[in-house]
């Protein structure tokens, strides 16, 4: 990755003085710098040299606008003036990649009538992400500071040719060549369309950050969470996650190499590559991989507290909320969804016919009626 100077973060709120011992941690740390200012104090040098640029939604306490008549000259929140700045960055300095961000705990004012997961959200407003206030300090760190690093690391400017933006692209994910499997995680990285060539120059790399936030993340891809993990492996979840803290885990070094370390894995959440996931299995069981009695006695060789299952598969399920269930389901369970904003290239959604009788949401994104009404 290119050397860059220490990542400078702006956040915009109408009330700085409430958050300067947000400010003293993060630049305590010396991770990244941060200033936190009134939209009036925003300096053309603070946009120029950000390479996060977070807004708080409810920007109340701003008197010289409350004093204005034209409605072009008052942003009314946070979401108004992200665009105002982010014009204004790009007229002052076009080639720089930047990432616009909202702050705020008003998660069903700027939903408006969607889910409230933060990646649907943030495409339905032009940004690159929406940090929510429910989390804690360490959380927001962990995920501002990885945004941030994030667009530093960028390639400037951005290799708009192949082979060169295809190698851009596996060195900012953290994909080591070395790694037995990287090839098929390559194949299946470009099965989900990253936008490496006129886009990623267009937006000098920032399109990529925001595939990968929006369409890679919080999906099924060449990436998975811990409940499609725990799906391949037939386990609980709850189990898995509790195998994979425990101090000098075998399971978990095991499964060390097939953790994603790229960036913004501090943003959404644990992350696997799938094409390590399967080859671990592979190498758990080679004489026959899909035999699931030994694969589960090898598990157990590895964490004898692991709670396996028997169903020959398993689903991970999504709520009305769109968010992953902490409980897989069998076969007879569950039916295949379509939220509109799925990606076609990610694994097929699945909820439980259960959930789905309940709920509007969810009946009306099933792809098959008739099979639900046959059951």
């Amino acid at each position: 990755m290119t050397q860059q100077a220490t990542p400078f973060v702006l956040h915009v709120d109408d009330v700085p003085d409430d958050l300067r011992a947000w400010e003293e941690f993060v630049n305590g740390k010396g991770e990244v710098n941060i200033r936190v200012c009134h939209p009036e104090a925003v300096s053309e040098s603070d946009l120029r040299r950000a390479c996060v640029v977070l807004v708080d939604f409810k920007i109340e306490h701003w008197p010289a606008r409350n004093e204005l008549d034209q409605v072009g000259l008052k942003p009314s929140n946070g979401l108004a003036l992200l665009p105002v700045l982010q014009e204004a960055a790009h007229a002052l300095d076009p080639q720089t990649p930047r990432a616009f961000a909202l702050y705020t705990a008003e998660t069903v004012s700027i939903a408006r009538g969607l889910s409230q997961q933060p990646h649907i959200v943030a495409r339905a407003h032009n940004l690159e992400w929406v940090f929510y206030k429910r989390a804690t300090t360490d959380q927001r760190y962990a995920a501002v500071v990885d945004l941030a690093k994030s667009v530093a690391d960028l390639p400037k400017p951005w290799p708009e040719k192949s082979p060169e933006a295809g190698s851009s692209l596996r060195n900012w994910l953290g994909l080591n060549p070395d790694w037995p499997w990287c090839d098929f995680a390559w194949e299946a990285i470009q099965r989900c369309h990253p936008p490496i060539h006129e886009f990623a120059k267009h937006t000098n790399g920032v399109g990529v950050i925001r595939w990968l936030l929006h369409r890679i993340l919080p999906y099924p891809t060449f990436l998975v969470d811990d409940s499609h993990l725990a799906a391949r492996l037939r386990v609980e979840v709850q189990s898995l996650k509790a195998s994979l803290i425990k101090v000098d885990s075998p399971f978990s070094e095991t499964l060390s190499t097939a953790r994603y370390q790229g960036h913004l894995f501090n943003v959404v959440g644990r992350r696997w590559w799938r094409a390590a996931v399967d080859e671990m299995v592979f190498s758990l069981v080679p004489e026959d991989p899909t035999n699931l009695t030994k694969l589960h006695e090898a598990i157990r060789k590895l964490d004898p507290d692991l709670k396996t299952l028997e169903a020959a598969r398993l689903f991970p399920v999504i709520d009305h909320n769109f968010s992953a269930s902490e409980v897989l389901a069998t076969n007879e369970e569950v039916v295949q969804v379509a939220p509109d904003d799925w990606p076609p290239f990610a694994e097929p959604a699945w909820a439980r016919k259960s959930d789905v009788n309940n709920d509007e949401v969810l009946r009306a994104i099933v792809v098959n009626p008739q099979t639900l009404q046959s059951h």
